[in-house]
């Protein structure tokens, strides 16, 4: 294996984040020549046509060769073991949809509080996130579009009518009455999903996002990794319901 095969050789999408790890160990490792692991979860593989002939890198159990190293690619957040004697890091692809439903006027601390809070319940990293969705009544609200903004994330709002086509585990007649659907939060992640495959697929298969069968996905291994939470704090103005999708797509932007 080359010893000239470093850690900065890998195409990686500059839509990735780095995650947590001992990088410098496993850049080491690979500047040896020494077999590094690679576990991807999610996001696209096409990083993979860019390695030299002979390189350092296994997966799928290919290299029989002990492993010195190891690279995740997940939305998940790992905890390393400080004291593992493999080092390990980590690659977040921009692969979550955060739906959001909240009360007017929510502050941008309590969204972004609610977001962090079902991301360390579910292990998910924030890096992971690529946009927040939501109805179309909220495309005005000054707390999302702050944090959007501050945390480079798209905002993709639907109207209730598309919302309310969307089979979803957690409907609210609350809501339907509310609002026009009976889900926001479940509602938008799924179709906000639903819009980045059609538009993937679009070329190919013509399809819209009405017709997409958003039903199929919440069958097996569907996308809502987090179903719909209600957070409210007496410190500050408003409630949130979040609920988390992944997409099979990761964003580019």
């Amino acid at each position: 294996m080359s010893d000239e095969f470093t850690l900065e050789m890998l195409d990686i999408p500059r839509s990735w984040n780095r995650g947590t790890g001992d990088w410098t160990k496993v850049a080491a490792a690979m500047e040896r020549g020494e077999t590094v692991e690679v576990i991807q979860e999610v996001g696209s593989t096409l990083w993979r046509n860019s390695l030299p002939e002979k390189h350092c890198l296994s997966w799928d159990g290919e290299n029989l060769s002990p492993i010195k190293g190891r690279i995740w690619i997940s939305f998940t957040q790992r905890r390393f073991a400080p004291e593992s004697v493999l080092p390990k890091v980590q690659w977040h692809p921009r692969v979550l949809w955060v739906g959001i439903g909240c009360k007017a006027g929510t502050s941008r601390e309590l969204i972004e509080t609610a977001i962090q809070s079902v991301c360390r319940s579910y292990h998910l990293a924030e890096s992971a996130i690529a946009g927040i969705a939501t109805i179309d009544a909220k495309s005005g609200e000054i707390g999302l579009l702050e944090l959007c903004r501050s945390r480079n994330w798209q905002l993709k709002t639907f109207s209730a009518k598309v919302l309310s086509s969307v089979e979803v585990p957690n409907p609210s007649d609350v809501a339907a009455t509310a609002v026009g659907t009976p889900s926001v939060a479940e509602a938008a992640a799924l179709c906000a999903i639903a819009q980045i495959v059609t538009a993937h697929q679009h070329q190919k298969t013509q399809i819209s996002m009405n017709h997409l069968g958003l039903s199929a996905f919440m069958c097996g291994s569907h996308p809502l990794l987090v179903p719909k939470q209600v957070l409210r704090s007496h410190k500050m103005l408003g409630s949130v319901t979040v609920a988390v999708a992944v997409c099979p797509i990761d964003y580019p932007g």
